[in-house]
């Protein structure tokens, strides 16, 4: 039996101590603990402020040192100037691991820095492990552990886990359950690395067996670089890994350095080609990011490039035509018993199957049962491999779960299909929210959900000829 990775205290904590826990209920430190209670963090809650009694319910501690329990996890939250001090009460109450969230450090200039190499030392003569400066983590679906500033709504449990360097994630944290409805495994925000860094976290989540896929966002690689290599090398072989990579340009590199402590050294060029050669999945944009993350957690490989796409107007129909053969599918033909069953939803004219008009057919048949059909008659079929399809631009006159039936009958037979959505919508965010708790993924344009349909087909191609 393998000893447990050095990571597992933050992701999976019996107790967490929130040091420098607010009882204002408007301050980002009250969050920290409100989320814990709130979301039912499965472990027990130790809030320290030596000026309060009691913060969200629970009894506060005036430090470290008067908690008559064992601590597993750390998080740190006070000013910079006196995190020093709270390191040591870590040491003297013996915990497993530390997270800093304080910026002000490495990302402060020369003084800062010290005070960093300083903590750091500390913390590794006793056998502690940290997560940042200037982090805010970790979050673990399985036991509702959420460490953030913003008031979490809810959490969604999946497959995917991110990591993440200087915060990059927080701001969007609602969106990413609520809005964008993406399930979440593990989450890491990396801050400074003065001591866990990207390649940690790519090693335990590469064995991390609840974990079908990586999104790891960052700006340099402060651990050993051939290490990483390896790793990214061996994990793509078993789980998709997208990356995304900033500071590349000379001003992003400053960038970064100005809130992390840290240059991004590496060249783009070389980079790029290191990711190719390893079959990792490159973003070059926040919305690839996600929309690529989104894709590899939700959707079965196609089979083939073979793509049928149903559009509400003939012109995004061309548009759609552009953007799947820039991104390597080509046309499906659906074959003869396709064709007679499509049919029974034409217009009083012959129209293409692929890429079909579904606008036009609602015109003389409506939106009830159109759908059924189009699934039904190309999932079957032994030349289709994928489907993008486009939602019509109101409420659906159905409930969600009546309206979701047809998109679903691609799971079964391993058909991957992406959904576009037109325009936001409110009437249909029910409908989108039931198709994405079935891993049917939805992007706000065509284009956008091909390319994301497209990483998919091209990773797991790279896989299968890499063996």
């Amino acid at each position: 039996m393998s000893s447990p990775h050095f990571l597992d205290i933050f992701f999976y904590p019996t107790s967490v101590a929130v040091v420098g826990a607010s009882r204002e209920p408007m301050s980002v430190n009250y969050r920290l603990v409100d989320n814990l209670v709130k979301l039912g963090f499965k472990g027990n809650i130790f809030p320290v402020n030596p000026n309060a009694d009691e913060i969200v319910g629970l009894k506060a501690y005036a430090s470290l040192r008067d908690i008559g329990a064992e601590v597993d996890l750390v998080v740190s939250a006070v000013p910079a100037r006196m995190t020093l001090d709270v390191m040591k009460e870590c040491v003297d109450k013996r915990v497993g691991g530390v997270v800093v969230v304080s910026g002000g450090f490495s990302d402060a200039g020369e003084l800062g820095g010290k005070e960093q190499s300083e903590m750091a030392r500390l913390l590794k003569e006793n056998g502690i492990r940290a997560v940042g400066p200037n982090a805010l983590s970790p979050i673990n679906s399985e036991n509702n552990l959420v460490i953030s500033f913003l008031p979490a709504r809810k959490i969604i449990a999946g497959g995917v886990s991110l990591v993440f360097q200087s915060g990059f994630y927080d701001p969007r944290l609602n969106w990413i359950f609520c809005d964008f409805h993406l399930g979440v495994n593990k989450l890491l925000d990396l801050g400074n690395k003065m001591d866990i860094n990207e390649v940690d976290a790519l090693e335990y989540l590469a064995g991390d067996d609840s974990t079908k896929a990586i999104a790891i966002h960052i700006e340099t690689v402060k651990g050993d670089g051939k290490r990483f290599v390896q790793i990214l090398k061996d994990t793509t072989r078993v789980k998709p890994v997208v990356v995304l990579k900033s500071g590349r340009s000379v001003a992003g590199a400053k960038a970064a350095a100005s809130h992390t402590g840290s240059v991004a050294r590496e060249s783009d060029i070389v980079f790029d080609a290191l990711l190719k050669q390893c079959g990792a999945i490159r973003a070059h944009t926040v919305e690839e990011f996600f929309d690529f993350a989104k894709a590899v957690g939700f959707l079965a490989p196609p089979r083939g490039n073979g793509i049928v796409i149903a559009s509400l107007s003939g012109g995004e129909g061309v548009i759609a035509i552009d953007a799947a053969q820039q991104h390597g599918f080509s046309l499906a033909k659906p074959g003869s018993n396709a064709y007679a069953k499509m049919k029974a939803v034409f217009p009083p004219w012959e129209i293409p199957l692929n890429s079909f008009d579904l606008g036009v057919c609602a015109q003389f048949h409506g939106w009830r049962g159109l759908y059924d059909v189009l699934f039904e008659s190309m999932i079957g079929d032994a030349g289709v491999d994928c489907m993008v399809v486009g939602l019509p631009p109101l409420g659906m006159m159905f409930d969600p779960e009546t309206a979701c039936k047809p998109f679903l009958l691609g799971k079964d037979a391993r058909i991957p299909v992406a959904v576009w959505r037109l325009a936001p919508d409110k009437s249909l965010d029910a409908f989108i929210e039931a198709l994405e708790s079935n891993n049917v993924p939805v992007y706000p344009s065509a284009e956008r959900a091909i390319k994301a349909l497209s990483v998919v087909y091209r990773y797991h191609n790279w896989r299968r000829a890499a063996g």
